[in-house]
């Protein structure tokens, strides 16, 4: 948790920082690397389907501690710690649910060819 609130408002950018999914990724790596790439599938599929990379992650991140239980049977401090980094991830995208919602998001487009 430490490690992803240190990328999310990072002391000497004036708490402005990043949304904290690479630091979240990087963590469930070292944690869970089954349930890390199940969810990096996840999210594979969803930026194809959709074409939205923020739906993406906030999809993976969201179903991390459901398929960390799933695939591994943790101890449930460390289900309950995934599901509080999900929570903060997913908060972080709010400008993003928000674009999605209202359908201004931006789309991914493979290549400089914008369809």
């Amino acid at each position: 948790m430490a490690v992803l609130l240190g990328h999310a408002f990072p002391i000497f950018l004036r708490f402005k920082g990043g949304k904290a999914v690479a630091s979240f990724v990087g963590a469930a790596l070292c944690l869970a690397p089954a349930a890390t790439g199940v969810c990096a599938l996840v999210f594979v599929l969803v930026v194809a389907a959709w074409r939205y990379i923020s739906l993406g992650s906030i999809v993976s991140v969201a179903l991390f501690p459901l398929v960390l239980w799933l695939l591994d049977r943790p101890d449930w401090p460390l289900v309950a710690a995934t599901a509080l980094a999900s929570a903060l991830v997913i908060w972080r995208h709010s400008s993003n649910i928000q674009r999605l919602r209202a359908g201004t998001e931006n789309v991914f487009h493979l290549g400089g060819n914008k369809p």
